[in-house]
Parts: structure tokens; sequence; C-alpha cells
């Protein structure tokens, strides 16, 4: 990934699932994202779609980390969260599971990643956010001594 380049992942929880006959591969767009195939819906979600959308997902994250520091911890800034349009912050551990994990705690959501460089943004609609919550993220200020975020440190 260059800094010049954007990339789009976009994750939803109540997918609807299609398969591409000429690939083999699940997604859920109407061509195929390989070959431009026209897909055909499948009757059922067996999950691939998914799983093809978290393997692209791992590959942007391990491409990003180097363009942010390699980071061992990311802050995560958010506005707009909830019915009550909050905004906040919370500093996790910088892996692919744990980022999901802060997410989709809300239950059906869609998130769309957007990488573009050493930045990454992220929007979160659900059914409190219909307008999106927009999340920032960043590497987050770890302490020289202990080697923990700063937020948690209790060196002094």
């Amino acid at each position: 990934m260059t800094t010049l380049e954007a990339v789009k992942i976009e994750l939803d929880s109540s997918c609807e699932c299609r398969y591409c006959d000429a690939c083999g591969l699940g997604t859920e767009s109407l061509a195929c994202d390989n070959c431009q195939t026209q897909t055909r819906e499948v009757g059922y979600c067996d999950g691939a779609c998914w799983e093809y959308k978290i393997d692209w997902l791992d590959e942007a994250l391990e491409a990003w980390l180097p363009l942010a520091g390699n980071p061992s911890f990311l802050r995560l800034d958010g506005s707009r969260m909830g019915w009550q349009a909050r905004s906040g912050y919370k500093v996790i551990s910088a892996s692919r599971r744990e980022l999901l994990d802060t997410l989709l705690h809300v239950g059906d959501a869609r998130l769309l990643f957007t990488f573009a460089g050493a930045s990454l943004t992220i929007t979160r609609w659900s059914h409190d956010e219909p307008m999106g919550a927009h999340f920032t993220v960043t590497s987050a200020p770890v302490c020289g001594d202990c080697l923990y975020p700063v937020d948690d440190c209790r060196c002094y």
C-alpha cells in the first residue's frame, strides 16, 4: 500500500451471501470482486463472505501498521457514538481481533474501514447510529519505562 492509495473494506454483520461460479469465491457483490462475473444468490449465509473480508482486513492492517510506526497499542477516537451521539476514546492492543471486539459490541452493525497511507478511519452504522459513528485510529503513546499505554501507566 502506498501513501496515496486508499483502500476501503466494508464488513456487515448481516450479510447477504452470493457465490461466483466462475472462480468459486463467496461475496456480497453483484459482480465478483475477483473476476467481475455476475454472482448468484445463495439461500443461506455460510459465513464465507465474512471470512474473505476478514482476510482482506488482516492484509490491510498488516500493510498499515508499519506506516503507523508499528505500534503496540492503538487509540480509537470516536464521535457520534450510540443513540446519544457521544464522543470518547479507547486504547486497545494493535490487533484486528481487539479492534473488531471494540467496534462490534453494539450487535448488528456495518463497518467501513478506510486506509489511506498512515491514516485509518472507520465509520460504523447501527440501529443506534443511523448517521454513522466515526472513528480515527492512531498509534497510542507508550511509557518508555513500563511499555504500557501512557493512559494506563503507573510508573509516576
